[in-house]
């Protein structure tokens, strides 16, 4: 579950909530499954869609989780200069964050836009830092947020110099993680539709009514299920072996 929320706030829609977004998942998936099994009249085939589909949701959530994660993170540098300006300038947190919200990346103004009004409100700084991660959803923020937490609580010594090293870091960081990534995308992605290639063989096979009798039989069946079973197997291996090891996020909100 955690992997699930962590990609939920990854993909910016931590505000719905991880487990209504996994009953939109897994009503979709029945849907789909229910419409293959009326057209094909093959319910086993149905079954079969709707276990894949929901694989295909949870699949479709973390590469968008990746994707904005990917683009949030091609914009850190901008946001660790304004915020390193905003301290030599010697400007509070919340006007730095009010900077972000009108000039800073895009891809990120709304969030700095909701904690400068969280920090109107009255809300502790530490409360908005925590709404922060959770927005945000990527690890280089949780990393950024709760640097600004401690030099708070310690009274904004070393502040200036941390944000400099770790906008470094973060530029070296990007650096090697594109090159890696720009090598194994496309290895993966072929990978995967080889996976979804059956399926749709099967569904296009489902076409002529002996095939739906040979698929509804007990023998078809098994035949299908052992095909998920082998299916799920190599999107496993796939992930295991064709994927780069994602950081986790060590900071996460709890």
């Amino acid at each position: 579950m955690n992997w699930f929320r962590s990609n939920v706030e990854g993909a910016g829609l931590a505000k719905h909530g991880a487990q209504a977004v996994l009953v939109a998942a897994i009503i979709a998936s029945i849907l789909i499954g229910s419409v293959a099994a009326t057209i094909t009249g093959v319910y086993s085939l149905g079954v079969c869609l709707a276990i894949g589909a929901f694989g295909f949701c949870l699949e479709s959530l973390s590469m968008r989780a990746k994707a904005r994660r990917r683009l949030v993170s091609s914009v850190w540098p901008q946001v660790f200069d304004s915020l390193q300006s905003a301290a030599f300038s010697g400007l509070p947190i919340s006007e730095a964050f009010a900077d972000l919200a009108e000039a800073g990346p895009s891809a990120l103004r709304s969030s700095f836009s909701g904690a400068v009004a969280r920090l109107e409100s009255g809300l502790q700084l530490g409360e908005v830092l925590d709404w922060l991660k959770s927005d945000v959803g990527e690890r280089h923020g949780d990393k950024l947020f709760e640097l600004i937490r401690i030099s708070s609580q310690a009274g904004g010594q070393a502040y200036l110099s941390s944000i400099r090293a770790q906008g470094l870091q973060i530029r070296n960081d990007l650096a090697l993680v594109g090159e890696l990534e720009s090598k194994q995308g496309w290895v993966t992605g072929t990978a995967k539709l080889a996976v979804a290639a059956p399926w749709i063989i099967v569904a296009m096979l489902s076409s002529r009514p002996e095939n739906v009798m040979a698929y509804n039989q007990s023998g078809g069946v098994l035949i299908l299920s052992i095909g998920l079973l082998v299916c799920a197997f190599a999107y496993r291996l796939i992930h295991m072996f064709g994927a780069l090891p994602e950081r986790p996020r060590v900071f996460a909100s709890a």
